[in-house]
């Protein structure tokens, strides 16, 4: 039965959907762009780890840190980290309490991945807490807060509709580069030359983190007022479109990136 189910599941993937939340549409983006540049030993070692093809089985993985979170409320500061508007970039000591973020859980997965001697269901568990946690990493209002809980607290209205700044972008956002999510993953990628993908690769979590926040604060937060609901235009999602294509390019292939170097 349960074959049965993963087996209709991957035939789901085969067609197109339509537009969902940033959520399941952006976490499965990331990891099919991941999946396009693993290197032909991680695809088989993950294939192997997953029980399938890799490349589908990613994507349908993308989303399980989700699907578990009310089953595992432990794992709930695992992703985001909150570094206050006005500061430099991250810092682990002011913006990691007890090691309890975003960062420090992508690299403890790493960690768990690179263990030979781990169970097999703890490295499964890993690597799909990994896949969504760097691209939740990369989602501007995951790294970044100003006394709002990272957006959610700041009341937006869009015509008619009211609903606050950090479900805009994780639902709108995304949802305006289309709603077929395995041909935004394709035109996100097209036209990227090799050499500016193994740029995009380099760093580290905690450099990402900062990007990130940079990200927010001057395409999110640098345009908003302070006090107050804000009054977005309408064409707000539209606008943001090149900003949500860099983030989730960035986190797919710095997703591959640290896959390719576990899976040598």
């Amino acid at each position: 039965m349960r074959a049965r189910l993963r087996f209709l599941l991957l035939l789901l993937l085969a067609v197109p959907t339509p537009a969902r939340a940033w959520g399941p549409q952006g976490h499965e983006i990331a990891a099919r762009i991941a999946a396009d540049h693993l290197t032909p030993s991680a695809r088989l070692r993950i294939s192997q780890l997953l029980g399938g093809d890799a490349l589908p089985l990613m994507v349908l993985d993308s989303n399980w840190a989700d699907e578990v979170r009310s089953d595992r409320p432990q794992t709930t500061g695992w992703h985001y980290v909150n570094i206050e508007i006005g500061a430099r970039g991250y810092d682990r000591r002011r913006d990691c309490p007890r090691d309890n973020c975003v960062v420090r859980q992508i690299e403890r997965e790493i960690g768990l991945l690179r263990d030979p001697r781990a169970p097999r269901a703890a490295r499964l568990d890993a690597f799909r807490f990994l896949i969504h946690f760097v691209a939740d990493l990369h989602q501007p209002l995951h790294a970044a807060d100003r006394h709002d809980k990272g957006g959610n607290s700041v009341t937006v209205i869009e015509g008619r509709r009211r609903s606050n700044l950090h479900r805009v972008w994780d639902q709108e956002v995304v949802a305006a580069l289309g709603p077929d999510t395995m041909q935004v993953a394709a035109d996100i990628e097209n036209g990227v030359t090799p050499q500016a993908k193994a740029a995009m690769m380099g760093g580290t979590p905690a450099d990402w983190a900062t990007e990130s926040f940079q990200v927010a604060s001057h395409e999110i937060y640098g345009r908003l007022s302070a006090n107050g609901p804000v009054r977005l235009p309408r064409d707000y999602a539209m606008r943001e479109k090149a900003v949500v294509r860099q983030q989730l390019l960035r986190a797919g292939l710095r997703l591959a990136g640290i896959l390719n170097a576990i899976y040598r």
